[in-house]
């Protein structure tokens, strides 16, 4: 019997690869970019690129998706993201606002869920064409931002809030996504374009001077350039020095209220506005104040408009010790999953981690959903990362000479023929 072989292939592999490309298109491209015009690109432009992810994962590996959805609940990251959430949805019992709240969390469930679903439906190895397609993206978000900055309108730099402002978000996103990007580019030994590409990035977050971000920069090239020999030990260190940050935050300001108070130090007014409360009103910090509780009491006047706004403050005023606990083991696990990824995708995705780290820490506004979303595109970037294989060498052919020497020291058991 004689198989004959199709001669256009597998269609549904065909279509697949289609779908891939059009959704790393969207994601790595499209919606950077769209960023540089819109504060809302990425909430549409997310669930798009995921969607089709996932269609062409239902394509070509579905069993695949289905195992390893299975595999990443019973892993210790899946455990812990599973007890965040039920601690968060636990705190709808005792929240002012617990309609609001819930809507905030669905949202942010179903962001999660959508950027879980994308990555499990990638395939086993990425395609070499695919990896570029995000440098490309932040390498014109970076430009089009700072020609913005020169020559656009004042609302793209200008706002009642600096952390709401387009270019504040432009250069949240590239301080993010450019991580992967040189990761991408490293992998296939394009250092000069990783390069360059590093220095359009670091103009622009000049041009708008966002200091967090000029920070979060600074702080993850460090991470990269540690991570570079020993990436198991860097993430060590980081996950410690995490766990430190969040456990003892509360112990720490609280030794500093008497000194804050006597110095009367306006700098310090977020951290005396953080001391009073765990002065005052320690109980609450056990189970915390409920979801969403904090932005909401700025907004109504029952905090002072200088409370902090970092994602440690917001951890221990809304879930406390439970939730602040579930979170550090959460980011601890992860830093350390990632350590101990191949030394060619670890630095660069451990970079990006202390990236976000240090946005959320010293930031403000990283419990909206537009900050959600763009983490779920950069981890979707960052799977991308980790299914590449770094640039392979073939072996140098031998000169002619040298081949013939090859030969002839081959064939010396044998006697001549005549």
């Amino acid at each position: 019997m004689i198989l004959v072989r199709d001669p256009f292939g597998d269609p549904a592999a065909a279509a697949a690869r289609f779908l891939r490309r059009l959704a790393f298109i969207i994601l790595m491209i499209v919606a950077p970019v769209g960023e540089v015009l819109s504060r809302g690109v990425l909430y549409i432009l997310l669930p798009v690129g995921a969607a089709i992810l996932v269609i062409a994962g239902l394509l070509d590996g579905a069993e695949l998706a289905r195992r390893r959805i299975v595999d990443a609940f019973m892993t210790s990251i899946g455990i812990a993201v599973v007890f965040l959430t039920f601690w968060a949805a636990l705190s709808l019992v005792w929240t002012p606002f617990p309609i609001d709240a819930g809507a905030q969390l669905g949202r942010t469930l179903l962001t999660g869920f959508i950027t879980f679903l994308a990555i499990v439906s990638l395939p086993e190895r990425a395609r070499i064409s695919n990896i570029y397609l995000l440098p490309v993206g932040v390498a014109i978000t970076s430009v089009a931002a700072f020609l913005m900055i020169l020559f656009g309108p004042d609302t793209f730099w200008q706002a009642a809030d600096p952390d709401t402002t387009l270019a504040q978000r432009c250069i949240m996103s590239v301080s993010i996504l450019l991580w992967p990007a040189l990761g991408a580019l490293a992998l296939r030994e394009r250092f000069i374009m990783a390069a360059a590409l590093a220095f359009v990035v670091a103009a622009a977050v000049l041009a708008v001077f966002t200091q967090i971000a000029l920070i979060a920069l600074l702080v993850a090239t460090l991470a990269y350039v540690i991570a570079m020999t020993d990436a198991l030990r860097t993430a060590r260190i980081i996950a410690s020095a995490l766990a430190v940050l969040m456990l003892t935050a509360p112990l720490f300001v609280a030794l500093l209220y008497p000194f804050i108070v006597l110095a009367h130090a306006a700098y310090g007014s977020p951290i005396l506005v953080f001391s009073d409360l765990v002065v005052h009103e320690w109980p609450r910090f056990i189970t915390g104040h409920g979801l969403d509780m904090a932005e909401r009491a700025i907004a109504l006047g029952l905090l002072p408009p200088d409370t902090p706004r970092s994602i440690v403050f917001t951890l221990w005023y809304e879930l406390g010790i439970v939730g602040v606990a579930a979170f550090t083991f959460l980011a601890s696990a992860v830093l350390l999953a990632v350590g101990r990824l191949p030394q060619h995708v670890a630095p660069a995705i451990l970079a990006a981690l202390v990236a976000g780290l240090v946005i959320a820490i010293f930031g403000a506004e990283t419990i909206q959903l537009w900050w959600i979303t763009l983490n779920g595109m950069a981890a979707i970037a960052l799977a991308l990362l980790v299914k590449a294989h770094p640039q392979s060498k073939r072996p140098l052919a031998p000169a002619p000479d040298e081949e013939a020497e090859l030969e002839e020291g081959m064939d010396f058991d044998h006697e001549p023929q005549f």
